[in-house]
C-alpha cells in the first residue's frame, strides 16, 4: 500500500520571549512508490539573535545534504548513496546475496537501505553542527550558539526519526500517543533513573538544561535515530519544548485525535501553549498519513 501524507507548520514567539528562535521546515513529494517526506523542528540557544541563527542553519544545512532523498535513482526507491554508505551497506549484505557472475548489478537488501538511510540521516545532522560551530568562531559575539533538532525523514511507510536535545517526535497511532525520540535533558534522566516522577519535569527548576544539542561548542555529537513503519491513519508530531512543556500529553493526544486539517491542529496547539503561559516559542509540525 502507498501512503501519502498531508503536513502543516507553524511557529510563534511565545508570551514571553521577544524573538522567536525555533524554526520548522516540511517538505513532501509525491511519486510512484508512495510520498516521500522530511520534516524538521529545530530549538536555538545562544545570544542576541545567534539562537535565532543556529536553528536555521541546522534547518537549512539538514533539508540539503538530504536533497538526494527526493531524487531516487531510476527504478531503485531508495536515496542516492555516497560511496562510503554504498560500500558500507554492500559489506552488510549475506553472503547468499552474491549475484551470479554474469549479473553486473544488485540490489541492496533492506536491512542495508535502512542503515544507509540512517546513516546519511546521522551525516546530515552531524554536518549542521559543523556549521553552527563555524558560524560561532567567526562571529565572536555568537560563540556558543547551538540547537536541538528532530528530523523525519519518510519514504513510504518507512519513517526515520532522528534527535538531538529536547524537541520531541510523537507518533499519533490508534488513539494512542507515543513520544518516538527521549529527550537528552537533566530532567530526563532523572526520569529514568526514578529520582523524580515523569509530572516533575513540567515545574523541575532545571528542566531547560539539555546535555546534547547542536553547536554549544560540541565538537562531535551523538545523533539518536529511531526507525517506525507507518500506516494509514497515523499521525506524527514534531515540537520544540515550548509545545509539549505548555501542552500536557492528553491534551496533545485530544487535539490530533480530532478530524482537523494538520494546519487548523497546529494553529490550535499553539493557541493551548500561550493560554497555559507561552514560557517559549513554540513550534508545531503534523503530519496525517493516509492510503494513497
Amino acid at each position: 500500500m502507498h501512503l501519502k501524507f498531508t503536513a502543516a507548520d507553524k511557529t510563534d514567539v511565545g508570551k514571553q520571549r521577544e524573538q522567536n528562535e525555533d524554526c520548522a521546515y516540511k517538505r513532501v513529494e509525491s511519486s510512484e512508490e508512495g510520498d516521500r517526506g522530511l520534516f524538521i523542528v529545530a530549538d536555538g540557544m545562544g545570544g542576541y539573535k545567534a539562537g535565532e541563527v543556529a536553528s536555521r542553519l541546522a534547518v537549512e544545512t539538514i533539508s540539503k545534504a538530504l536533497d538526494s532523498f527526493f531524487k531516487p535513482l531510476p527504478e531503485q526507491p531508495t536515496i542516492k548513496l555516497d560511496s562510503t554508505s554504498l560500500d558500507q551497506a554492500i559489506t552488510q549484505l549475506p553472503s547468499s546475496a552474491e549475484p551470479p557472475a554474469n549479473q553486473k548489478t544488485r540490489k541492496l537488501t533492506e536491512t542495508a537501505v535502512v542503515n544507509a538511510i540512517e546513516e546519511q540521516l546521522k551525516a546530515a545532522i552531524q554536518q549542521a553542527n559543523r556549521a553552527i560551530l563555524r558560524y560561532g568562531e567567526q562571529q565572536t559575539a555568537a560563540r556558543g550558539l547551538g540547537s536541538t533538532v528532530t528530523v523525519a525523514l519518510v519514504h513510504n511507510d518507512q519513517a526515520y526519526i532522528a534527535n538531538v536535545g529536547d524537541s520531541r517526535t510523537y507518533l499519533l497511532r490508534n488513539k494512542q500517543l507515543t513520544p518516538l525520540t527521549r529527550d537528552h535533558s537533566l530532567v530526563a534522566r532523572l526520569v529514568e533513573s526514578k529520582q523524580i516522577e515523569p509530572e516533575d519535569i513540567y515545574t523541575h527548576p532545571q528542566r531547560n538544561l539539555i546535555y546534547r544539542s547542536l553547536g554549544a561548542g560540541h565538537k562531535s555529537i551523538e545523533v539518536d535515530v529511531f526507525h517506525e513503519t507507518l500506516h494509514a491513519n497515523d499521525s506524527l508530531l514534531l515540537c520544540s519544548d515550548g509545545l509539549w512543556e505548555m501542552v500536557r500529553q492528553q491534551d496533545l493526544l485530544k487535539t490530533l485525535s480530532e478530524q482537523s486539517s494538520p494546519q487548523k491542529i497546529c494553529e490550535t496547539l499553539i493557541d493551548m501553549a500561550n493560554a497555559n503561559g507561552g514560557e517559549d516559542n513554540i513550534t508545531a509540525v503534523v503530519v496525517h498519513v493516509s492510503a494513497h
